[in-house]
């Protein structure tokens, strides 16, 4: 775990240096941006350059910005007039609450399906699982998205085509905002969760030590527990990398929505051209899911005697 942890260290540096890179390197002027009209005016081109440290060399401002993370200071939003922080901390919270419902849906879903899969290799319920993890995996979440506007608010008229409702306004009210993102963002976890499950579990299924179990006499409960210990580190990786995408990767799914979170806040930065916004989101998110990752190769180490062997040889 203490090698885990050290191993962090680079990953997120290298991380933010990709990040600053790649926002420095993109086409267009946010000098120009930012000053309107006065775009032109070289006086205060460099006025604004200097304010915002755009007048010293790269690897000096890289080396700034990091000053300022390590302190907590994500930035000032020339565009909206708004601490950075206090704008991703507002949108992460929403980003949470959207990517924990389809992570519950999506692995719940997943998982059952295909531990009933294994149970059946290739009889109907078998195929019937792979057809729809395959539809799931290859349906565009946007177009899944529309799909579900055009015929649960459009059509049927049962639920709200855009929004976020708060809890206090009533459980009912926040439900009937949420379900239909959550199922547009779920769609690709429930694929690629039963088909890793299944095939996690097919595998474990025939090895030796099951053969071992079922001539002492186990029960199919007690022997699919043994099992699922076994699949469980593959299980829990594809787990990890797909809350990392749900919190990533719904930028689509709530800018459709209209669902207030971090995917929506970094669309609207982009087309404002507030780099230092885009910068700071996209941090988040990559930090995120590589704490997320760091969590799940603990849990790998806790669950799995033989990773534990591995990772301290």
């Amino acid at each position: 775990m203490a090698r885990r942890l050290v191993a962090v260290v680079p990953a997120l540096l290298g991380v933010s240096v990709v990040i600053f890179v790649m926002i420095r390197v993109l086409p267009g002027d946010p000098l120009a941006t930012l000053l309107g009209a006065q775009g032109s005016n070289p006086a205060d081109r460099a006025i604004l350059a200097r304010t915002l440290g755009f007048d010293e060399p790269m690897p000096l401002q890289y080396l700034h910005w990091l000053g300022r993370l390590l302190t907590g200071d994500l930035g000032f939003s020339y565009v909206r007039h708004y601490a950075v922080g206090e704008l991703i901390g507002a949108a992460i919270g929403r980003t949470a609450v959207l990517a924990g419902a389809g992570a519950v849906i999506g692995l719940v879903t997943g998982i059952g399906l295909g531990t009933a899969a294994a149970f059946r290799p290739g009889r109907l319920l078998d195929r019937a699982v792979s057809a729809l993890a395959i539809t799931g995996m290859s349906v565009p979440s946007f177009w899944l998205g529309i799909l579900l506007i055009i015929l649960f608010s459009a059509t049927l008229q049962w639920l709200p085509a855009s929004g976020m409702a708060e809890l206090a306004d009533g459980p009912a009210d926040f439900l009937a905002h949420l379900i239909m993102p959550a199922l547009a963002n779920a769609a690709i976890t429930i694929g690629l969760t039963a088909r890793t499950t299944r095939s996690s579990l097919i595998e474990t299924y025939g090895e030796d030590f099951v053969y071992t179990l079922r001539a002492k006499g186990l029960s199919d409960a007690q022997i699919l527990r043994h099992v699922a210990k076994n699949a469980a580190p593959a299980i829990l990786t594809m787990i990890g990398l797909q809350v990392g995408y749900l919190l990533g990767g719904s930028v689509l799914v709530e800018t459709i929505f209209a669902w207030p979170g971090l995917g929506n806040l970094i669309y609207t930065a982009i087309l404002a051209r507030d780099l230092i916004l885009i910068q700071s989101s996209l941090l988040v998110i990559a930090v995120t899911f590589i704490l997320l990752n760091l969590v799940v190769d603990m849990l790998q180490i806790v669950v799995n005697p033989r990773v534990r062997r591995l990772a301290s040889a």
